[in-house]
């Protein structure tokens, strides 16, 4: 955990927008000093932990910006025969994600927002058949906690999976922290992968 976060040394009083910022900032470094290594390092903890091996359905993001990659390991449940989904982001009556299936073949688009989707024409899959749920987020926190980009697309999605679903937190170490402001709507996920491993996150 990186002793830089506004949360060591005493009482955290940061709101959510304070925590953007600063997390933000601390990702666009951890890109730039040993993003490639932590792309593969999560990886392999991924492709090793029991519930992603025993999958069927995949659920990934698309890297945006300064997020973990995940590129390879896409290709490798596809290349295993997994079926991978991936969200598109529907903001009409309100920010919704649904899951369409990925194809190696097939050209992505771009959100209006900026960040890669499946094509429109995609196939969309039920949240029911989603075994493991791989989530971004600028920062999360042991609890489970998820700091996003503020407009509740996956506290809307999560809890639209099965109850047994597994949820993964993907981040880097360093933007893994004791405690995040968190509101009753807030979904958590149910494990963190970092470059130093993937663990369950605290119970509440």
């Amino acid at each position: 955990m990186g002793t830089s976060t506004p949360a060591v040394g005493g009482a955290n009083t940061w709101d959510k927008t304070a925590w953007r910022a600063w997390a933000r900032r601390r990702r666009r470094t951890l890109r730039a000093e040993a993003g490639a290594s932590a792309d593969a390092a999560i990886t392999a903890h991924l492709r090793a932990w029991r519930p992603y091996v025993d999958a069927s359905v995949v659920g990934v993001y698309l890297a945006f910006g300064h997020e973990v990659d995940l590129s390879a390991l896409i290709a490798a449940g596809q290349r295993e025969g997994r079926l991978v989904v991936a969200p598109r982001a529907h903001d009409l009556p309100a920010p919704l994600l649904t899951l369409h299936e990925l194809r190696p073949d097939v050209p992505l688009e771009r959100h209006a927002l900026g960040q890669p989707e499946p094509p429109a024409d995609a196939a969309q899959v039920d949240h029911a058949l989603v075994d493991v749920l791989l989530v971004p987020g600028l920062a999360f926190d042991e609890l489970g906690h998820r700091l996003g980009y503020g407009r509740g697309y996956y506290d809307r999605l999560l809890p639209r999976l099965r109850p047994d679903a597994h949820v993964v937190g993907v981040t880097f170490e360093d933007l893994l922290v004791p405690a995040l402001p968190a509101e009753p709507h807030d979904a958590r996920v149910g494990h963190l992968a970092t470059e130093r491993g993937l663990r369950a996150a605290r119970a509440v």
